[in-house]
């Protein structure tokens, strides 16, 4: 009966938003696909079949019913418009989304690590200094990726290239399994830990993630304000510092480890590592190959596209045999997730493509007449934060709000806009917390086996809430 009830709801979701007439100003097509998009949310959060499943049917019930829910009469009567080229164009443009292939680099990495022994002998080595208590563990990962983060302009390539492929090897020391009811010994609470580090990072540096470049043209363009690396950090770092510290020991809290302590392990590790000996060639040729990969990723991005990195890297994987072909195609998760997150990236762009996300921008503009400056600003961060939840891509965001709601706030006498634009900007990292598609990362980490889709949805909510507040607390008074 539960199960039944879970794959009837995202469908009762559908039929009862698109009987409610469409909203005045928004085209009918647009509602339509507004309700298929909100079923899917539903879907997603329940689970009645896989994540990646759903987004696979939602993208084929788009393009089989695109005349009536994606394109615009405008757009179907254009001479020599081909609607059935023009749906299947949009239902695989996800799969050619550079995010979501280094997404999948990022799980091809973790094979290496895993395949090499490197990522055990690296996570003994944590272990071994820091295992102790599990608190300390989780400091230990806010502490690598707060180190890597001012060069490292990609999240994914950070978080999900680079620090998950080393902290997956920590949870199966403690006897901690993904997709096992052993995920919370540790497991669960590294994982959500480092995601959520993540999101903090991306905010508080301008080189921590892409989309921040691009938010910065954005605003130059919309607005003619131009922001520095070192204005973004003093604007960012208050808040961001507080966050950061509090991450862990809030995880701590609000999602326990089973496991909080045990002298024996760090102990036991130390042994493991006498035991592994000295490093292996294929350790030492992925160490260097990885190393490649994170000094393009620093100081290479102008040349080498991040995801064309990791690509790279890859191919010498191959090569030269750290991981077979084989190795490749047995991983499941990394194709599951892929195929998932594709999928979505095309969804949440339809959102921009019918109008719905412009059409939604234009409706707050209309509320805000007569608002003061600095309510006005609360309220259209906070718009612009928790609409996240309809976009799988913090750069289709920035790109399809920012501007919009940079222009609502000129139209807001007595706004200080250098102001404005900052904390609009501020929150395109922290707003990566709220989904599991949030932010490229976001997969990476859903998709270990130790962060299941209710408490992934839950916790998202709960440290959005907490974020976007300690943001707004801290960082409004200091900016107007």
């Amino acid at each position: 009966m539960k199960a039944a009830w879970k794959a009837l709801a995202p469908l009762i979701v559908v039929i009862v938003v698109a009987i409610i007439p469409a909203p005045e100003g928004l085209a009918q097509h647009a509602w339509y696909y507004f309700a298929i998009f909100a079923g899917v949310i539903v879907g997603l959060m329940l689970e009645p079949i896989p994540g990646a499943a759903i987004g696979l049917i939602a993208v084929t019930v788009v393009s089989v019913f695109c005349e009536w829910v994606f394109f615009s009469p405008v757009q179907l009567a254009k001479p020599g418009f081909n609607v059935a080229n023009a749906s299947l164009a949009w239902a695989l443009s996800g799969f050619s989304n550079g995010t979501v292939w280094l997404i999948f680099g990022a799980f091809m990495f973790a094979l290496g690590y895993e395949k090499t022994g490197l990522g055990r002998r690296i996570a003994l080595l944590l272990v071994r200094a820091m295992g102790r208590k599990t608190l300390t563990l989780g400091y230990a990962v806010m502490v690598v990726d707060v180190v890597l983060a001012p060069f490292t302009p990609s999240n994914t390539a950070r978080s999900g290239g680079t620090i998950f492929p080393v902290i997956r090897n920590l949870p199966p020391l403690y006897e901690s399994k993904p997709n096992d009811p052993s995920a919370r010994r540790i497991g669960s609470y590294i994982m959500w830990t480092a995601v959520a580090t993540t999101c903090v990072t991306s905010s508080m540096f301008l080189t921590a993630l892409a989309p921040n470049l691009l938010a910065t043209e954005l605003i130059r363009k919309t607005v003619h304000v131009d922001l520095s690396w070192t204005q973004w950090f003093l604007a960012a770092a208050p808040a961001g510092i507080v966050l950061l510290l509090a991450v862990p020991l809030l995880t701590y809290v609000l999602y326990p480890p089973q496991v909080k302590q045990g002298n024996e392990v760090p102990a036991w590790a130390a042994q493991e590592l006498k035991k592994m000996g000295r490093l292996t060639r294929s350790e030492l040729v992925l160490a260097i190959l990885v190393l490649i990969a994170l000094a393009l990723w620093i100081f290479g991005d102008k040349y080498v596209n991040a995801t064309t990195a990791a690509l790279m890297v890859i191919a010498f994987m191959l090569f030269t045999g750290v991981v077979t072909w084989d190795d490749m195609l047995a991983n499941k998760q990394a194709w599951n997730t892929f195929t998932w997150f594709a999928t979505l990236v095309a969804l949440a762009d339809g959102l921009s493509k019918t109008g719905f996300v412009k059409w939604f921008a234009d409706t707050i503009a209309a509320h805000m007449n007569g608002v003061s400056p600095t309510m006005a600003a609360v309220v259209l961060v906070l718009i612009f934060f928790f609409t996240h939840y309809m976009f799988a891509s913090v750069t289709a965001h920035a790109t399809a709000m920012l501007p919009v709601m940079l222009a609502v706030g000129t139209t807001i006498p007595g706004m200080p806009m250098e102001a404005f634009a900052l904390l609009l900007a501020l929150t395109l990292g922290i707003m990566g917390i709220l989904t599991p598609y949030g932010t490229g990362p976001s997969p990476v980490y859903f998709g270990s086996g130790y962060l299941p889709a209710g408490d992934y949805w839950r916790l998202g909510a709960i440290f959005g809430v907490i974020y976007i507040v300690v943001f707004l607390l801290i960082s409004v008074p200091l900016l107007f």
